[in-house]
C-alpha cells in the first residue's frame, strides 16, 4: 500500500515521521524545510500533489482547519482531481464535521474513501508511538486503514460514522480547555492567598483537583516559565468554537465551553493567534494579580 502524507508542521509533521518508521511514505508540504526533514529521515519527496495523489493508495493529511482541506481538495489543491479510485483519504485535521460529510460524499463519488482521523496528545505523544487517534467512518473502511493507524500508535478507536472522529476530538479539546483554565484560576487562588505554585501543583495532583493539565504540563510549561508547547491559541480557539458551534446546531447548552471560547479570544486579543496556548497563563495572571508564571519565562 503506497502512502502519501500531506501537512508537515507540527503534529502532521510528528505523525509522518512515526508513520515512516515502518511504512514507505512520500511527503509533502509548502514548507521545503519540513518536507527535507522527513526526508533526511527516509521520506520520499512528492514532485508535487497529482504526483503524490497518482501514486499512493493511501493519502492522508494533517492541516490546520476543515478550509484548508477543502481548499487542498476542490480548490487551489485540486487534489481530488488526481486521487485514483479505490483509494482512500485519512485526514487528521481536527475540523469541522459537517465539512468533513460533505467533502467525503464527494469523494465518494468519484469512488474514493474518506476518513476523519484526529488526534489527542501533542507532537510529543506522536513521536511516542502513544498517541490517541480517533477515527470516524464506516466499518468497513476502518477495518481497511487500522492496521495502517496503528503503526503510528496502538491508541486508535472508531468513534462511528464519518465526521465522528472530529465531534469527539471537539469534545476532548473543549474539556482541555475547560480543565487547563479553571488550573490556572485555582492555581492563582492558591497563590495569591500564600501558596508556593509548585507546592500548589503538587499537592492539587494528590487529590481530587488533579487533572491532565496539573499531572503533565503545569509545572513543566507554566511554573517553570517554559511556555511554548507546540500549540497556539488560535488553533486551540478554533477547536473550541467549532465545539460550541456543533453545540448550538444540536441544541447542547455550552456554558463551559462558552468560558473557555470566550476566555481564549481575549487571550489572543492580548497576544496573538499565532501565540503559543501557554500565554493564557500570562492572561490568568494579569486578571489575578498573580505571577505564578516567573519573570524569565519564554514564550
Amino acid at each position: 500500500m503506497a502512502v502519501g502524507y500531506i501537512g508537515l508542521g507540527s503534529m502532521g509533521g510528528a505523525l509522518a515521521h512515526r508513520l515512516q518508521l515502518s511504512v514507505p511514505l512520500t511527503v509533502h508540504d509548502m514548507n521545503p524545510a519540513a518536507v527535507q526533514k522527513l526526508v533526511e529521515q527516509g521520506a520520499r519527496a512528492a514532485d508535487g500533489l497529482a504526483e503524490l495523489a497518482a501514486n499512493c493508495e493511501t493519502v492522508m493529511l494533517c492541516l490546520p482547519t476543515s478550509q484548508h482541506v477543502e481548499d487542498l481538495l476542490y480548490g487551489r489543491g485540486d487534489l481530488a482531481r488526481h486521487l485514483r479510485p479505490g483509494s482512500v483519504v485519512i485526514d487528521q485535521t481536527t475540523g469541522d464535521p459537517s465539512v468533513t460529510r460533505a467533502l467525503a460524499e464527494r469523494l465518494r463519488g468519484a469512488g474514493v474513501a474518506m476518513l476523519d482521523a484526529p488526534v489527542s496528545g501533542g507532537p510529543v505523544g506522536a513521536q511516542a508511538g502513544t498517541i490517541a487517534i480517533m477515527v470516524g467512518g464506516s466499518a468497513e473502511d476502518y477495518a481497511r486503514i487500522e492496521p495502517l493507524l496503528n503503526k503510528i500508535s496502538p491508541n486508535v478507536v472508531r468513534a462511528g460514522d464519518i465526521g465522528t472522529g472530529n465531534v469527539i476530538k471537539l469534545a476532548n479539546n473543549m474539556l482541555s480547555a475547560a480543565q487547563r483554565f479553571v488550573a490556572m484560576e485555582a492555581v492563582a487562588l492558591a497563590v495569591k492567598n500564600g501558596v508556593d505554585a509548585d507546592r500548589a501543583v503538587e499537592i492539587i495532583n494528590k487529590g481530587s483537583g488533579r487533572n491532565f493539565f496539573t499531572e503533565l504540563m503545569f509545572q513543566k510549561h507554566i511554573v517553570s516559565g517554559n511556555l511554548p508547547s507546540g500549540f497556539t491559541l488560535g488553533l486551540l480557539h478554533k477547536d473550541v468554537r467549532l465545539a460550541c458551534q456543533l453545540g448550538a446546531e444540536t441544541g447542547v447548552a455550552m456554558q463551559f465551553g462558552d468560558v473557555a471560547k470566550n476566555f481564549l479570544q481575549m487571550s489572543m486579543n492580548a497576544y496573538s493567534y499565532d501565540t503559543q496556548v501557554n500565554a493564557a497563563a500570562l492572561m490568568m495572571d494579569r486578571l489575578c494579580g498573580t505571577q505564578v508564571v516567573p519573570e524569565y519565562h519564554t514564550l
